[in-house]
């Protein structure tokens, strides 16, 4: 008797705990659906989540994907819950686009940079994505934007369109329709910048609240990063092959922190001077004309330009490293003898526990990679000066 009951025990236990598992089954595959007739994608958890591929996007590195990617994105905008917006989710694959709009409270996911892969359709001038002027509160994590410039790309990977500013601009939390929305409470995590004929990252003026994470900025045409907004922040970053600049900086109030800016300056090299020192002032591997900015942990190596550039007010400069800069261009092998580690030519900056060297020791030409540790323009103020250095071929220039 205990025998049979025992037997019964079994199997009402396993009939509950199939139906849960049936239950489950049939919950989660609502996520991502399309409608009656459409295959649901496997996407992150949560009702919230829309897979473009039920929406037609095929991700096959040849079929245009725009117009699914943009149907997706409205079913996203029409939700009522919550707040107009969802997880518009890329699976793995390269998506062909002529150009996407971002709209508020979209929130773009993939399965990892160099997996997830928007790319621009090739002989097509457009930015891969751009964040309009109304757009605020959104998230890209886990994608590539991909210029496909060797096919006749034309613009930048990530573009964020101008803004007025001014307090009547600035959203809240129920501004959902601005006209225009300043803050942007953008949060961009884990993705790729590359290949874009122009810059990988351009944001405009006067754009506040946007937060980079663990990005990627490569083999762009101009600048790995360029930026006139204000108050935002980068971290944890790699900006590596850009033609001019890894990070150009016109903005003002921005932080970055741990980056390595590397190999930049390839298609320019250095150029111009600072008053009649010789001393290239156009270019480098970070560039800052904007003000009360600060830099934290920064290095700059191997770029055929100077390491550091100041020309704004009130800079910050902390704990920074230029290491190996100043090559000839498409030569590394030989010293531009025109480069220095930090150029100051702005007013007020403060360099704290700066650095300036080379890994490399003296190249096969005989000269250090760069000529002077830091060029100073000495009819500007500026506020202290702790650069300590070696491997350079000359000392500190000072007009």
């Amino acid at each position: 008797m205990k025998h049979i009951l025992s037997c019964l025990s079994v199997l009402v236990l396993s009939a509950i705990l199939s139906s849960s598992f049936i239950h489950a089954q049939a919950t989660d595959s609502t996520i991502g659906s399309g409608g009656p007739g459409v295959a649901a994608a496997t996407g992150p958890a949560g009702q919230s989540a829309i897979s473009v591929v039920s929406y037609g996007a095929i991700g096959d590195g040849h079929a245009d994907d725009t117009a699914a990617i943009n149907s997706a994105m409205s079913a996203c905008v029409t939700r009522a819950l919550p707040h107009n917006g969802c997880v518009l989710y890329f699976p793995a694959g390269v998506y062909i686009t002529t150009g996407i709009t971002l709209r508020s409270y979209v929130h773009m996911k993939g399965d990892g940079w160099g997996t997830s892969v928007l790319m621009l359709k090739p002989h097509t001038a457009s930015d891969v994505l751009t964040v309009p002027a109304d757009a605020f509160n959104f998230s890209i994590s886990g994608l590539t934007l991909d210029g496909n410039s060797g096919r006749g790309g034309i613009g930048n990977c990530f573009f964020v369109a101008p803004t007025a500013t001014g307090p009547a601009e600035w959203n809240t939390a129920n501004k959902q329709t601005a006209p225009v929305n300043a803050q942007k409470w953008g949060h961009v995590e884990e993705v790729m910048f590359s290949h874009c004929s122009v810059d990988g990252i351009h944001i405009n003026a006067f754009n506040y609240m946007l937060f980079f994470d663990n990005f990627y900025a490569f083999d762009n045409g101009v600048n790995g990063l360029y930026t006139e907004g204000t108050n935002s922040g980068f971290t944890n970053f790699q900006i590596e092959r850009n033609g001019k600049a890894g990070i150009h900086l016109a903005g003002a109030n921005n932080r970055f922190t741990s980056g390595e800016v590397i190999w930049n300056g390839g298609a320019v090299g250095t150029v111009g001077t600072v008053g009649n020192t010789g001393v290239a002032a156009t270019e480098a591997a970070v560039y800052v004309s904007g003000s009360r900015n600060i830099l934290t942990a920064v290095q700059t190596e191997d770029s055929y330009t100077n390491g550091f550039f100041d020309n704004g007010a009130d800079n910050v400069f902390m704990g920074c490293v230029s290491d190996s800069n100043g090559y000839v261009q498409k030569n590394t092998n030989a010293s531009s003898r025109t480069a220095s580690g930090f150029v100051i030519a702005g007013a007020g900056g403060v360099y704290i526990g700066d650095k300036v060297t080379s890994y490399r020791g003296r190249l096969p030409d005989g000269n250090f990679t760069t000529e002077w540790p830091y060029s100073l323009n000495t009819r500007r103020d500026n506020g202290k000066i702790d650069i300590t250095y070696d491997s350079t071929n000359g000392p500190p220039l000072i007009q």
